[in-house]
């Protein structure tokens, strides 16, 4: 399932590149805690992380998860650090947090023998 919101969340940044680029690249950029004048290289990292994570959790491979827990991670504990308190609710803490979590507790299924979803 949550391969299936990065993998929209993918979807969605690179439609938003043909309507609004340079505005949602800012706002990428200041959810992961760069300049703003890295919107669109950040823009198009996050594109491939996204794509990396979808198909990563989606089957389930243990490279995926620890893609996933290292960028959770990293949303969770850099952009705060070096934003403050302009960080996004959402983008910083609540996602990374119930998916890291998640990960957490599903992480068996991960480095296991059998697959399952």
């Amino acid at each position: 399932m949550i391969s299936g919101f990065y993998g929209l969340g993918v979807v969605i940044l690179i439609v938003a590149m043909f309507f609004n680029r340079e505005e949602v690249g800012i706002q990428i950029a200041n959810v992961h805690g760069v300049p703003a004048l890295a919107g669109f290289p950040i823009l198009i990292l996050t594109c491939i992380v996204g794509a990396l994570v979808a198909i990563g959790l989606y089957n389930m491979t243990s490279w995926g998860y620890w893609l996933t827990l290292i960028y959770a991670c990293y949303l969770l504990i850099v952009p705060p650090i070096l934003v403050g308190k302009d960080i996004s609710l959402f983008g910083n803490i609540i996602w990374p947090l119930v998916v890291a979590v998640y990960l957490v507790l599903k992480r068996k299924q991960y480095f296991g023998t059998h697959h399952s979803a």
